[in-house]
């Protein structure tokens, strides 16, 4: 018995390498940065309240030229420009509350990155300043960013990487939250806290063992106690897609029976060694090809012959095939 096997081709694979060296030869240009969002709190007639951070990167050995420039005379940045390849920048963001009337301002500071090609990416950053009546308690509120997450992924496959949200109090005051879900398959790493000025981030997770392709929704309830505008809710979907199944073929062929009486063979074929599944019967032919295998197995063939009255021969030495 002899056997020939066809070769498993993976669609893309090569495309997709190719696509690989060709970013890695060009520059790949985009700055993360952090935080999103920056939110100040200070009493009329006071001095400044402390500077709070920004954080920036990029992903180039070749340094760029950045700028950074605020659109309100009462906010300040330092520095205002520099140079970046692979470090982290960080600009120092202030406030001055001087001859600001009791209210809340809305400003914002933008952050520009040029390439080699003189082209230009840029940020903007919004920046609150709640200026309140010196002596009085002002009233917490809840500031969420992002409003909705969505996550996707491959049923079966890795769990999509987790999404952080971001929960300020713009008003001033101490805000007292609490997280709550319902949906099993959506994780937090923090269900509980208090803020005034700071921003408090929470990382949210989702675990797809055992979920089926489809969409799946579910709300996150963000609570605060005293706060203006609570309860508000955060909206979440998953989408899981289909898993994109690799399959082989094995071919095998075999020298003919000499009995006159001979009706025609069948083919076995198992993931264990002599353990197959219901046979293949076909007819008096001397190759037959099993298709539509998945990969990521070894599969174990075996052919045997019937005559007209349903006699069957034993089996074929044993054959394996592997598909990785």
């Amino acid at each position: 018995m002899t056997t020939s096997n066809t070769f498993v081709t993976r669609t893309g694979w090569f495309l997709s390498v190719l696509l690989g060296l060709m970013l890695f030869a060009g520059e790949l240009f985009a700055f993360p940065y952090a935080p999103s969002t920056l939110t100040f709190i200070a009493a009329s007639g006071t001095s400044s309240p402390p500077a709070q951070t920004v954080t920036f990167s990029r992903k180039s050995f070749v340094p760029r030229y950045w700028t950074a420039t605020a659109d309100s005379s009462w906010l300040m940045l330092s520095p205002t420009s520099g140079t970046i390849s692979t470090e982290k920048d960080t600009i120092a963001v202030q406030v001055d509350p001087s001859g600001l009337a009791v209210g809340t301002y809305s400003g914002s500071f933008r952050i520009a990155v040029a390439d080699k090609n003189g082209r230009t990416q840029s940020a903007t950053i919004p920046v609150a300043f709640v200026v309140s009546t010196s002596g009085t308690t002002p009233t917490p509120s809840i500031l969420l960013n992002p409003t909705s997450l969505s996550f996707s992924g491959t049923a079966g496959g890795a769990a999509p990487l987790a999404k952080t949200i971001n929960l300020t109090n713009p008003t001033g005051g101490t805000l007292t939250w609490t997280l709550t879900k319902s949906a099993t398959w959506l994780g937090m790493n923090i269900t509980s806290g208090t803020t005034t000025t700071e921003i408090d981030q929470i990382s949210a997770s989702v675990s797809i063992s055992g979920l089926g392709a489809g969409t799946y929704s579910t709300t996150i309830s963000v609570t605060a106690s005293g706060a203006s505008n609570s309860p508000q809710q955060i909206p979440v979907s998953l989408t899981l897609n289909q898993p994109t199944v690799t399959t082989g073929s094995v071919q095998v062929a075999w020298d003919a029976n000499t009995e006159t009486d001979l009706a025609g063979y069948k083919i076995y074929i198992g993931i264990q060694p002599g353990i197959y599944n219901a046979p293949i019967t076909i007819g008096n032919v001397t190759s037959y090809s099993v298709t539509n295998l998945p990969t990521g197995k070894t599969y174990y063939v075996s052919v045997t012959a019937y005559d007209t009255a349903g006699n069957e021969s034993p089996h074929a030495p044993e054959v394996s095939k592997s598909f990785f």
